[in-house]
C-alpha cells in the first residue's frame, strides 16, 4: 500500500516593521508604506479634500515628522504574538504624556506612485470617544488607555482625484487592517459624512456599514458602553473574526 503524507499547512510569516517602513506593491504601481516626513504635507492636503473637514492630527503631524509615530507598533511587529507590542506600549504610556504617547500606537499608510509622489492615504488614530466614554464609565486612565492596544478609529481616507478608480483607497484599508490584525487588534472603525455615498465601498473592503445615526455595541470587546455618529454620518466597522 502507497504511504500517505500529511502536508503542513505553510505559515505566513509574521508582518516585520521593515515591510511596513518600505511598504509593499500597490495598484497602479503605487507603494503602500509607513508615511515619512517628506510625505505630510501632500498627504495632509489629500486629508482636507475628503469632505469630512479632517487633518491629520498636529501632535501626530509632529511624530511624523521627529519619527516617533507608530514606534510601539513598529516594536510589536515581527513576532507570533503581541507580547512586545504590550510591553511597549506599556513604556511609551509610561514615560510619555498622554497625547504623545497615542501617537505611538497611530498608523498612517500612503500610496505613492513611480515619482514617489503621495497620491492616498489613511491615518488611524488612537480610538479617542472610546478612551473618555471608558473614563466617564469608571475606567482608570490607565485601563482606558490600554483600549488602544484593541480598537482603532479610521480618523481619515483620501486618495488624489487624479488617481481615484484604482482600488487604491482599498489597498490603503486592506494593509491597514493586516497591521492592526497582526498585533491583535478587535476592531477598526470609522465614519463618513451619508451623503457621500460610500456603503458599497466600505462594504466591498470587508467592513460593516451602519445606517445613518446608527449607533453599534462594543459588548465584543467586553465594555459596557457603545458608539454612534449623528444624522449626517455613517459608521463602519471591521471586528476580528472570531474563532
Amino acid at each position: 500500500m502507497g504511504r500517505h503524507t500529511t502536508k503542513k499547512a505553510r505559515q505566513t510569516p509574521p508582518l516585520s516593521a521593515d515591510r511596513l517602513r518600505t511598504g509593499w506593491q500597490g495598484p497602479a504601481g503605487t507603494r503602500i508604506h509607513l508615511a515619512r516626513p517628506k510625505d505630510l504635507s501632500a498627504a495632509d492636503a489629500l486629508m482636507a479634500t475628503t469632505g469630512d473637514h479632517v487633518r491629520i492630527i498636529p501632535v501626530l503631524r509632529a511624530a511624523i515628522e521627529d519619527g516617533t509615530a507608530a514606534s510601539t507598533m513598529l516594536a510589536g511587529l515581527g513576532t507570533a504574538n503581541t507580547n512586545a507590542y504590550h510591553d511597549a506600549a506599556s513604556v511609551a504610556f509610561t514615560d510619555r504624556p498622554m497625547d504623545e504617547a497615542m501617537t505611538t500606537v497611530c498608523l498612517t499608510l500612503v500610496a505613492t506612485d513611480e515619482q514617489d509622489r503621495t497620491i492616498g492615504v489613511l491615518s488611524a488614530t488612537a480610538p479617542g470617544t472610546v478612551i473618555d466614554m471608558a473614563t466617564n464609565h469608571g475606567y482608570t486612565l490607565p485601563k482606558a488607555m490600554a483600549l488602544s492596544l484593541f480598537i482603532a478609529k479610521v480618523h481619515g481616507l483620501a486618495v488624489a482625484e487624479h488617481a481615484r478608480g484604482q482600488n487604491i483607497a482599498s489597498a490603503l484599508l486592506k494593509r491597514a487592517w493586516q497591521v492592526y490584525h497582526q498585533l491583535g487588534y478587535l476592531l477598526l472603525y470609522g465614519s463618513y459624512e451619508a451623503d457621500r455615498d460610500l456603503g458599497t465601498f466600505y462594504s466591498r473592503s470587508g467592513y460593516t456599514v451602519h445606517a445613518p445615526g446608527k449607533s453599534f455595541s462594543l459588548d465584543r470587546a467586553a465594555l459596557p458602553f457603545g458608539l454612534g455618529a449623528g444624522d449626517d454620518q455613517c459608521m463602519f466597522t471591521r471586528w476580528r473574526p472570531r474563532h
